[in-house]
């Protein structure tokens, strides 16, 4: 109903305007605790791998021998630092690609409009008090809100056109 993403109101039933805002609101929410819990966890791999990637390189070999298998210090010297920044690679190019940080405040922001709007209809107080027809002016300002939320989005969203002119801008450069 209002382009956000895959999650959209079954058009086929009529919601009352504070339904339409609840289902609006736990919509925003939902989007905005998900792109917090990938924005955490890409920020703390990003951290944690690149800080103990080094722990292993350089004391790999000796926690082995430590350990007493010291068929094992390939692992721990090698492969456990090279997946360690693999991750660290991967996490943080998701980061810069995907944003989920600027999502996460594009949704929060969004869900804490319409709940300001909820709360100003319940009690029909401000733009509300007076108004004709509160309920009316309620799903307009939702649909508002919810549309100014898929156009902040849109530049957030990583562009096919954009990674191709920084692949011909690098191409130029080394030649």
């Amino acid at each position: 109903m209002f382009g956000i993403g895959t999650t959209r109101l079954n058009q086929n039933i009529k919601q009352s305007p504070e339904d339409l805002c609840k289902s609006t609101i736990q919509i925003f929410k939902s989007k905005a605790n998900h792109n917090k819990n990938e924005s955490m966890f890409c920020f703390w791999a990003s951290m944690g791998g690149a800080l103990v990637a080094p722990l292993f390189v350089t004391l790999g070999a000796d926690i082995a021998m430590i350990l007493g298998k010291f068929g094992s210090v390939f692992v721990l010297s090698k492969l456990i630092p090279t997946l360690l920044s693999i991750g660290v690679a991967f996490s943080t190019a998701w980061l810069q690609l995907r944003k989920p940080q600027q999502l996460w405040a594009l949704y929060r922001t969004t869900q804490r409009k319409l709940e300001d709007n909820l709360y100003k209809w319940r009690y029909n107080i401000l733009e509300y008090e007076n108004h004709p027809n509160a309920e009316g002016f309620l799903v307009e300002n939702v649909s508002k809100i919810a549309l100014e939320a898929h156009y902040a989005w849109l530049p957030i969203v990583p562009n096919p056109e954009d990674s191709n002119k920084v692949m011909s801008s690098k191409s130029k450069e080394s030649k």
